[in-house]
């Protein structure tokens, strides 16, 4: 009997140390669970994506902010310089639009052109007259800005050949300078004498510039005329 009981309770005994063993192991698996404390991988992997997203989406504004302000920057850099440079010019005549008239003597060189538009002469006696009035236009195309100003040359077979290309006159005109697209027209009256009056009559016109001192030609204008016959 009595060994019956040490069997039973030795039975009883590994049953129960084997429990206890399970607990135990059951224990270290429930202690090797994540804790809710700690970061999940997952949720940390997506809140760094978000924080990526946000910062890119912030980059992508502050670039649209940027760029927006430099077009307004430049729109008006522009605005400025159309202000300040590009302001309109002033009205001036278009060389198309300018005709001279039918009657004159228009010769074009350099980009200018020059008109004889009268010419008046007086006969003194029958030795000796003498050119009193002349009209001439100068129509300023494309040559650039310049200063006009005319020398007047007349002379006929009987005169020296070294007085040929002396002027007999000089005349200005009244403006600071002749800009292309303008152009001025010069009534003058002068005095330049003539003899043989039964001789044919070489008449030149000269355009120069008045800045230079060597008055060297723009544009020529030739007429011949009989002091009798006109």
């Amino acid at each position: 009997m009595p060994k019956k009981l040490l069997v039973i309770f030795f039975i009883i005994s590994v049953f129960v140390l084997g429990c206890s063993s399970d607990e135990g192991i059951t224990g270290k698996t429930a202690a090797a669970e994540p804790s809710i404390y700690e970061d999940d991988p997952a949720t940390e992997q997506q809140a760094e994506n978000q924080t990526q997203s946000e910062d890119q989406t912030t980059e992508e504004a502050t670039g649209e902010n940027i760029t927006d302000v430099q077009e307004i920057q430049i729109k008006t850099g522009e605005e400025y310089y159309d202000e300040l440079v590009n302001d309109k010019p002033k009205e001036s005549i278009n060389p198309e639009e300018f005709k001279f008239s039918p009657e004159s003597i228009v010769s074009t060189q350099n980009n200018i052109s020059l008109s004889l538009d009268g010419i008046r002469h007086e006969i003194k006696n029958e030795y000796w007259g003498k050119i009193i009035e002349l009209t001439s236009t100068v129509l300023n195309k494309e040559h650039g800005a310049f200063k006009p100003k005319l020398l007047v040359l007349l002379y006929d077979e009987k005169d020296f050949r070294e007085d040929w290309l002396k002027p007999k006159a000089e005349i200005g005109f009244d403006i600071a300078q002749l800009n292309p697209g303008e152009h001025a027209t010069r009534q003058a009256i002068v005095s330049i004498s003539f003899d043989d009056l039964s001789l044919t009559k070489h008449f030149k016109l000269i355009l120069v510039d008045a800045a230079d001192i060597g008055n060297k030609p723009l544009v020529v204008v030739e007429k011949e005329f009989n002091p009798v016959l006109g």
